[in-house]
């Protein structure tokens, strides 16, 4: 089965720098717009988030974003679907907690593309390499 071509992984890639970009923004309609309409993030340690809308409410429950890091470590896929792996350092501070928290881990991103042509993530999900804190 062939991969991407190097149309598809550059478009990936200017689409998965345009989220990173809205995340350092702390634009989340335009974080959300990443997501397909029927896309489903999965975060460790609650129910999956189904859908553009509940993922933009999730994360508007981000009061403040004091720092996004997301390396891509490999890119492939073939036919349309395409998955992301890589890892991520986040600091924020949810509505009304007292102080940031901070992350880091691991995610996986199964990007599909749509039938404009342009690529959005379908399924997201990420495990922290951190201990939870009691």
């Amino acid at each position: 089965m062939p991969g991407l071509s190097a149309d598809d992984r550059a478009a990936i890639e200017q689409a998965a720098d345009a989220y990173v970009a809205a995340m350092e923004a702390v634009d989340w309609e335009r974080v959300a717009r990443s997501f397909s309409e029927d896309a489903v993030r999965i975060p460790p340690n609650e129910e999956p988030h189904q859908g553009r809308q509940t993922i933009e409410n999730w994360l508007r429950g981000i009061e403040e974003l004091t720092s996004y890091e997301l390396v891509r470590d490999q890119i492939d896929g073939a036919d349309g679907v395409a998955y992301v792996r890589g890892r991520y350092a986040i600091t924020l501070r949810p509505v009304g907690a007292p102080a940031p928290i901070s992350d880091q881990g691991d995610l996986l991103e199964i990007w599909r593309r749509g039938r404009d042509g342009a690529w959005s993530i379908a399924e997201a999900m990420w495990n922290a390499r951190l201990p939870m804190s009691a």
